[in-house]
């Protein structure tokens, strides 16, 4: 059976670690009635379930579950991309993807699969991919960096950047709901070479600012830094779940590399 609303309620406050007292006084309810909505005693209105999941920034897509395991309907819609209504986000995408160019840019959703590149990413790796790698080694942002036929051989200092990256896997796996990411985490996991301590979740990881991909392919070295940007306060569980990854360059030799066109044929 799935979970009853107080179930999923309890099981979020517990994953962003916050105690009764803390959600009560977020939300401006008293400790009480939140007790009871967790085991049951109490039903809460659509207005309140919404106010809850927006104290413990649930993502509209489990706010969704939240209202019909309470009874309600759901309040976010969730539109294919190629839907006539999604055409201003679809522009949108597109422009930023054309302007950031010859810079590279990929747009991903929740799970990192991506979706769509800008010519300064498909120039980046065709340049250090072979035709033999397979397809699906390069379908999501995190198996190309994992995997050894994608991006990683030629990943300078590699295991700082997939630590990094390990680490955002285990706390959204760790998340209610969390189970595409989990099994994420177990396909790169399974990958030759990954650090067996990769397995067990450590925050000290993902310490700092960010992370720099410093790729390396014979003479050719490059260096980046990212930003990833997300659509602002969406109302649609699929404008919600699109990020934009946007690198820059870090360095003179890499943005003097951008800047020159490919050699011909």
């Amino acid at each position: 059976m799935p979970p009853a609303f107080g179930e999923l309620l309890r099981e979020w406050r517990q994953a962003r670690r916050y105690s009764q007292a803390r959600l009560a006084e977020d939300a401006e309810v008293s400790t009480r009635h939140l007790s009871y909505l967790e085991n049951g005693r109490s039903s809460p209105s659509r207005e309140m379930v919404l106010v809850l999941a927006s104290a413990l920034e649930v993502p509209l897509r489990e706010r969704n579950q939240w209202l019909a395991r309470a009874g309600y309907a759901p309040a976010y819609t969730e539109t294919p991309l190629t839907e006539a209504a999604m055409a201003p986000l679809r522009a949108a995408v597109s422009r930023m993807l054309e302007h950031h160019d010859p810079h590279p840019a990929v747009v991903i959703d929740r799970f990192f699969d991506v979706q769509e590149l800008n010519g300064g990413m498909t120039r980046l790796v065709q340049t250090f991919v072979t035709p033999a790698t397979p397809p699906e080694a390069l379908a999501n942002v995190l198996v190309a960096t994992f995997h050894p036929q994608a991006l990683r051989p030629h990943i300078v200092d590699w295991e700082p950047l997939a630590a990094h990256l390990v680490e955002r896997l285990h706390r959204d796996s760790r998340l209610p709901g969390g189970e595409r990411h989990a099994e994420l985490l177990r396909r790169i996991l399974a990958f030759p070479g990954v650090p067996e301590s990769f397995a067990f979740p450590d925050p000290t990881r993902a310490a700092g600012p960010g992370v720099a991909l410093h790729l390396r392919r014979g003479d050719l070295e490059l260096r980046f830094f990212s930003f990833l940007c997300a659509v602002g306060t969406p109302i649609d569980v699929t404008a919600e779940e699109l990020h934009l990854e946007l690198y820059h360059p870090l360095d003179a030799a890499t943005a003097t590399w951008l800047r020159h066109d490919p050699p011909s044929g």
